[in-house]
């Protein structure tokens, strides 16, 4: 074998080796992706200015899940967006997997943390499930007070 073919072999071996790595990030990433989109298109739906009330709480309606739902009355908010919805997302939010839903802090890495369910074959807001504090502790929903 000569030397050029042995760095042909390595440049491919190298190749595969990265398309490899790509490709399950690209996979395993995807809920999380997926549930970070419903997110956004759900806070951009709620602020629009240009539909009317009944028009926002219709069209945001299929982005809640049905346990939310049964819980909560959809209702606008005096200030905008929609009653327990931040009306953003900041740039440095995150959101991760904890078992089968996506948990997501839409502000700066601390402040609320929302849990999104795969409902129906597409990602749904299913509301609070606790308060991120500094050093990434999470204080459940349930021990906070009134």
């Amino acid at each position: 074998m000569t030397q050029q073919t042995r760095n042909v072999l390595i440049g491919a071996a190298c190749f595969a080796v990265l398309a490899l790595g790509l490709a399950y990030e690209v996979v395993s990433t995807r809920p999380v992706r997926q549930a970070v989109q419903a997110y956004s298109e759900l806070v951009t739906l709620a602020n629009r200015p240009d539909l009317s009330i009944a028009g926002r709480l219709e069209a945001a309606r299929p982005y809640f899940s049905a346990r939310y739902l049964a819980a909560h009355d959809l209702q606008t908010a005096r200030e905008g967006g929609l009653v327990g919805l931040p009306r953003y997302i900041n740039k440095n939010f995150q959101a991760w997997r904890q078992g089968p839903a996506v948990w997501l802090c839409p502000s700066n890495r601390v402040g609320p943390v929302y849990q999104l369910v795969k409902e129906d074959g597409r990602w749904k807001f299913d509301g609070l499930v606790g308060i991120l504090r500094s050093r990434n502790v999470l204080v459940p929903a349930s021990e906070m007070p009134e």
